[in-house]
């Protein structure tokens, strides 16, 4: 792991993803960023090719799966961008998983049942160390 741990946040909504990019950046970690699969079909790169480039830098992901409902109709969904970052062996922070905490049992997976708050950066620390016990946090 670097000394200053990459992040690679995966949100749709750029003011979202501004605010959490700069809680992240004065944190002290680097963050890439990525909208997630965007319009017409809303198929993730990864989804299509088997990997996600953006990946490759990453020592953590936040995922937000709190999607527009546009995106839930067709392409890539949460959970197929979950498992792209699970088999890729990174350990991912969820947002929204309303309905994945049950399907992953990782123990590099964090699920936020809530708004995110303290209990991101929190749970991006967890996973940003060497590996720990199962995890499962509430946000704060």
């Amino acid at each position: 792991m670097r000394a200053k741990p990459r992040v690679l946040l995966v949100q749709r909504d750029s003011r979202e993803r501004e605010t959490l990019v700069s809680w992240a950046e004065g944190a002290g970690y680097e963050v890439t960023v990525c909208p997630g699969p965007e319009a017409p079909t809303y198929v993730c790169l990864g989804d299509r090719t088997g990997a996600c480039p953006l990946l490759a830098e990453a020592d953590v992901v936040v995922l937000d799966c709190r999607v527009e409902p546009e995106a839930c109709l067709e392409g890539t969904s949460a959970a197929d961008l979950l498992s792209l970052y699970v088999c890729a062996g990174r350990p991912v922070v969820v947002l929204g998983s309303e309905g994945l905490s049950g399907l992953f049992a990782d123990d590099d997976v964090v699920f936020l049942d809530e708004e995110p708050g303290g209990g991101l950066l929190d749970a991006i620390d967890r996973l940003a160390a060497p590996a720990g016990p199962a995890r499962r946090l509430a946000a704060r």
